[in-house]
């Protein structure tokens, strides 16, 4: 963690080195906003992984809900096994991890904390502030020989807040008495001053005055606001009252888009039913995004109003990022619909032609079934019914047209009366080819 401390503690020295230079008066203000912005641009990328996640996922619903309807019924561990091959074999045919939305969060909260961690104490890792209370410490110990009596006279008058000495704790021995003065509140100073020799509070007048030129932004941003209102300035109120309104919108915001991409999702799957679950999610959301407010201005309160500072800009260059990332994010979510949509009216086509196929299949099959009924329901023919074996005489009444026409433009001789009795149809068929003219039937008449 000490890592991470530096580096962004190195980061803090350097956009201080650069504003001092223009603005010496509320440096170390405007240094924790400039800061806050490089911050929230360094984790710009992890919020739109995780943004991105969380709407492809919402994207997916349909497709994921319709394998789950597949194993409603199936509890044994192998249906269980395959549903959830199915559900990852989606998430990679569309390159989606579901739990990239947690892992930029994950990734957030210590580098967060270290943010924290370096704007308690700003003057350890700011070089002009750390020299700055290097050389009161000096002055003091060389001037005041009884500066620890002086010291421990003025905790007892006015103790350090707890974050103060929690500060003091993480260092080794204590601190230093430069550390020490670093997170002395402006009453602290006061007493400190009014405690030592006149010529000793005269030389520090100047060091005084530069310190509290960097730290001042409407007030020092040592103090808390808890401090500055006992104090009596009551205009301090102002900055958790800033910290819980920020937050309260930006949650608000936050919630609102969530809400607006659950209903989108829910009227393009075709699902106007309210889930129990998904209630109850939302239920504890609302009561979460009531209870923080109320809770980041309680801390506002009681912390450095550096600090504060850094929620309340926090809370507002995120608003300003969400926007960013929503116009970003839902470029790719159009095109992502894109693409399922496609995908899936390729699969309706497919099952359509293979429906289609199987029913051309299935066609000739009934036919032939219909034609097996047919001819199981005919009934049989009896002795009695059997027609009679045809005679000579009907097979010649019987000579179909086709027959007759093959006879045409024929040369056949005139035939007998007799010789006409005698054919057959077999007879009548061996003609074909042969020179035959006319066939006269004498018995016509």
């Amino acid at each position: 963690m000490n890592i991470i401390n530096n580096f962004f503690g190195f980061i803090l020295n350097l956009i201080f080195e650069a504003i001092v230079i223009l603005f010496p008066i509320g440096a170390l203000g405007l240094t924790i906003i400039v800061f806050t912005l490089i911050v929230r641009v360094l984790m710009t990328p992890l919020q739109i992984k995780q943004q991105r996640s969380m709407r492809m996922t919402s994207k997916l619903q349909p497709e994921l809900q319709a394998i789950q309807r597949k194993y409603a019924n199936k509890k044994d561990q192998q249906s269980q096994m395959a549903q959830s091959q199915e559900m990852q074999a989606l998430y990679k045919k569309y390159n989606i991890n579901p739990m990239a939305g947690c892992l930029p969060l994950i990734i957030q909260l210590p580098l967060l904390y270290a943010v924290y961690a370096v704007l308690r104490q700003p003057s350890h890792y700011i070089s002009k502030l750390q020299e700055l209370y290097l050389a009161m410490a000096a002055k003091l110990t060389e001037m005041v020989p009884t500066w620890e009596t002086i010291m421990n006279s003025v905790l007892t008058k006015i103790p350090m807040s707890s974050s103060a000495v929690y500060e003091l704790e993480k260092i080794d021995n204590g601190g230093t008495l430069a550390d020490k003065l670093s997170l002395f509140t402006t009453a602290q100073w006061e007493e400190l001053i009014s405690s030592v020799p006149q010529n000793v509070a005269d030389s520090f007048i100047d060091l005084l005055e530069k310190k509290n030129n960097f730290e001042w932004f409407i007030f020092n941003l040592v103090d808390s606001p808890a401090h500055l209102v006992e104090s009596g300035n009551y205009f301090a109120i102002i900055v958790p009252i800033l910290a819980g309104l920020s937050t309260f919108i930006f949650t608000k915001i936050t919630m609102a888009n969530s809400k607006a991409m659950q209903a989108e999702a829910a009227a393009k799957n075709g699902n106007t039913v309210s889930n129990p679950t998904q209630d109850s999610a939302e239920s504890m959301m609302k009561t979460m995004n009531m209870m923080m407010p109320i809770m980041m201005g309680f801390f506002s309160y009681t912390v450095s109003s550096g600090l504060a500072l850094y929620w309340i800009a926090g809370n507002v260059i995120s608003m300003i990022q969400q926007k960013f990332v929503n116009e970003l994010v839902r470029k790719e979510e159009i095109e992502f619909e894109r693409k399922i949509e496609e995908e899936r009216k390729a699969r309706e086509a497919e099952l359509a032609a293979a429906r289609k196929k199987k029913k051309k299949k299935k066609k000739p099959q009934n036919q032939v079934t219909e034609q097996n009924n047919v001819n199981i329901d005919k009934p049989k023919q009896n002795k009695e019914t059997r027609p009679k074996k045809e005679t000579k005489q009907d097979n010649v009444d019987k000579l179909e047209h086709e027959d007759v026409l093959k006879l045409e433009h024929e040369d056949v001789p005139k035939l007998e009366h007799e010789d006409v009795l005698k054919l057959d149809h077999e007879d009548v068929l061996k003609l074909e080819h042969e020179d035959v003219h006319k066939l006269e039937d004498k018995d016509e008449s």
